[in-house]
């Protein structure tokens, strides 16, 4: 149900100017608890700098704990995710990145799809929704996410406007 409502833009109405570096180190502040507690390794690359975008802080909140909780649904117990944010001309890049299997090049686009799970993912709990919601976030923010290999495992690049202040 929130997939639809994000897809038909009926969140815009929350949309406001925000420190984008402010939300991502609140996340990681929060995060760095339960992943060291459940034995992983969650940095958090130099976030000093204001990084202006305009959209909805708790959306984008959403967006990134999703990212941050599938890797370490996804990787093992030991792994490394690695929150990094920085400026690109006129784009606000925001990478979680783990050292994880990875996901297969022709089944990148997939894992967007509602309901999609990866054959390896089917033993592990989730609903096969969460990138859905986390694309829906990102296409309503007028962000675009991309999927790389990091050699080993993911990287997950969200880029997203910068505001014009």
């Amino acid at each position: 149900m929130r997939i639809a409502q994000i897809e038909s833009q009926d969140r815009t109405a929350h949309f406001t100017l925000f420190d984008l570096s402010a939300l991502v180190a609140d996340i990681h502040e929060t995060y760095w608890i339960i992943a060291t507690e459940a034995g992983y390794e969650l940095t958090l690359s130099d976030h000093t700098a204001a990084h202006w975008v305009g959209g909805d802080p708790n959306l984008v909140r959403q967006l990134l704990a999703n990212l941050i909780e599938n890797s370490m649904r996804h990787t093992p117990v030991g792994s490394h995710i690695a929150l990094e944010l920085f400026a690109k001309r006129e784009w606000i890049w925001l990478s979680v990145s783990d050292n994880g299997h990875g996901i297969p090049v022709e089944e990148r686009e997939r894992v967007f799809d509602r309901f999609y799970r990866l054959e390896k993912s089917r033993t592990t709990s989730g609903s096969g929704l969460g990138l859905s919601l986390v694309r829906a976030i990102a296409e309503l923010h007028g962000a675009t996410i991309r999927l790389l290999d990091n050699r080993p495992g993911l990287q997950v690049v969200i880029e997203f406007p910068k505001a014009a202040l």
